[in-house]
């Protein structure tokens, strides 16, 4: 693939409303994955005890009290950003959805061969979007007509395997490895029509792809009634490519008037897009005050990133939190409920820029209820995202308020045995 260096050229690619760029690589609490740890809001670092240790902290799975095998399907989701006052006085809505199974794995103690040792695997999704939009705009000032249609399809897909060992009763640590797949394909068209004879159409096609290997080392301690965990994962990318293209038309002569048409075609293919994936680091805890009871903590940390090619695709540090409680309301009945933040990894937006990235910070929040019997257990709830941000959606140094919401009925089931 060429490679080239585009320090100016991506933020001019826009007609009255700027184009998503990318599905979303600089929120990293999208997707909440796991049986039980969807219902704790992620918080799931010093428990770890499922298939989903793979991704929380993998030595969890050396105190696993059974072998099993466990999925979980977000049955139905939908998000919807709303970008106050940015065509006249009226607001403009991006609507998102889909479903997918965002985890599926399994758990096998080893403790007749190797004491103290387990082994799991899983195929898990981090992030996900799907979107069809139609809009049509008509009369607005001096807009005589904004159509725009947007399409994208979008996924970070992991697949892993993990293994820890308790070298202590009360002491495990555990190693995990997974291949990261992303895929992010985004289409756009629009057409703008001014009052005065100015018109612009363009059609806009982004694909980011890219692979990458993640090492995860982890480690927990028991000690009474409480439970420690940390885990780091380190990831290394291995290739990726990010390819634009553009078929731009208009007779604005730049001047706020009409000439004659014009006709601007291009086409980039960069490697190196992404230039790097941020290191987690994740701490947490949990106290088990009694057999009915449980509640946990955990901070996630994030490196920044940054892209020696397309500064677009920088990220700053981050330092999410994430709590939850899981509580029997009978033998059979758990409920569990959480709440967790998911803060932006781009700049703030401020006065007197041009080109700027959406800038939005979310609060999640978490319910499920179970079902659990002797040898299975079922799960099923609701997780919630509410957003507030700035954004430059039109081209220009407007500033528009963001509200963003996104909600997540999901369900999952596991088989012990």
């Amino acid at each position: 693939m060429k490679k080239r260096t585009l320090p100016r050229l991506l933020p001019t690619l826009v007609c009255l409303v700027s184009s998503p760029l990318w599905a979303d690589q600089f929120h990293y609490h999208n997707l909440v994955v796991g049986e039980r740890a969807m219902g704790l809001g992620g918080a799931f670092c010093a428990v770890a005890d499922d298939a989903s240790g793979l991704i929380y902290n993998p030595a969890g799975i050396a105190f696993a009290l059974s072998n099993d095998i466990t999925g979980s399907a977000n049955a139905f989701y939908r998000k919807t950003i709303t970008y106050k006052k940015t065509i006249g006085n009226g607001d403009f809505v991006e609507r998102s959805g889909g479903t997918l199974a965002p985890f599926f794995g399994g758990l096998q103690k080893m403790d007749s061969t190797i004491p103290g040792m387990a082994v799991a695997f899983g195929l898990y999704s981090i992030d996900s979007e799907l979107k069809d939009q139609d809009d049509l705009i008509v009369d607005v000032g001096g807009l005589e007509r904004f159509h725009r249609t947007a399409n994208i399809r979008s996924a970070t897909t992991g697949l892993g395997m993990a293994a820890a060992k308790r070298v202590l009763p009360n002491l495990s640590l555990g190693l995990s490895l997974s291949y990261l797949m992303i895929d992010e394909l985004v289409q756009e068209y629009q057409d703008v029509q001014y009052k005065n004879g100015i018109f612009l159409t363009q059609n806009y096609r982004t694909q980011l792809t890219g692979g990458a290997l993640e090492l995860g080392l982890g480690t927990q301690y028991a000690f009474g009634t409480w439970s420690f965990g940390l885990n780091v994962r380190l990831r290394s990318l291995q290739n990726d490519g990010y390819q634009v293209g553009l078929d731009l038309r208009t007779n604005n002569n730049g001047n706020g008037g009409a000439g004659e048409n014009r006709r601007t075609q291009t086409k980039i293919e960069v490697d190196d897009a992404l230039g790097a994936i941020p290191t987690e680091v994740r701490m947490g805890t949990a106290w088990f005050p009694s057999a009915t009871f449980l509640w946990t903590f955990d901070v996630i940390h994030h490196t920044a990133a940054k892209s020696d090619v397309l500064e677009l695709f920088n990220r700053g540090a981050v330092t999410n939190f994430a709590t939850g409680a899981e509580y029997y309301i009978t033998p059979s009945i758990p409920v569990r409920a959480g709440i967790f933040t998911n803060y932006d990894t781009r700049p703030e937006v401020v006065t007197g820029k041009l080109g700027q990235q959406d800038h939005i910070d979310y609060m999640g929040y978490s319910l499920f209820f179970g079902w659990v019997q002797p040898n299975s257990q079922v799960a099923g709830g609701v997780v919630l995202q509410s957003g507030e941000g700035k954004a430059q959606k039109i081209q220009g140094s407007a500033i528009q308020t963001v509200e963003a919401q996104s909600y997540t009925f999901a369900i999952s089931a596991t088989h012990s045995f």
